[in-house]
């Protein structure tokens, strides 16, 4: 009768600490932000600085294009048509990230152009955002240059 006495001390007091904090069972999940993985051009790319290449031109060989960005949102895009154009035409402005983190949309003065930010390279989006696609689709790239 005394060797029953002290387990059953112990076994009250184990469960008595289990029903104060809860050790015993598994502690439910912590409610917060979900955690994504938020890795995109912005954040994970060497994407400022300038980029060039020969766009595609319905009625000329082609736009050559060069356009810069900063780090701070800037931009300057210098476009001339090959066959028609002597000096490039400059425009200045800013630029904004799109939701996805991988997407720029130039300001109004570089007409609300959106690019495709990918690894040493710009692609030029078609006007509702999407990528060009067919035998044309390499030539929409601006390369960056170092």
């Amino acid at each position: 009768m005394k060797s029953i006495a002290p387990l059953s001390l112990l076994v009250a007091t184990l469960l008595a600490g289990c029903a104060a904090t809860d050790a015993c069972g598994p502690s439910p999940a912590k409610e917060g932000p979900a955690l994504t993985d938020a890795h995109n051009a912005r954040n994970s790319l060497d994407w400022a600085g300038a980029y060039e290449g020969t766009l595609p031109c319905a009625d000329c060989p082609g736009i050559q294009t060069r356009l810069v960005l900063t780090a701070h949102g800037g931009y300057e895009l210098q476009t001339r048509y090959l066959d028609r154009q002597p000096h490039p035409n400059v425009v200045r402005g800013t630029f904004s990230w799109q939701p996805d983190g991988s997407t720029i949309r130039l300001d109004k003065a570089g007409d609300g152009q959106r690019y495709f930010v990918a690894e040493g390279r710009l692609i030029q989006l078609y006007q509702d955002g999407s990528r060009p696609t067919g035998p044309l689709a390499p030539h929409y790239e601006l390369t960056q240059v170092r």
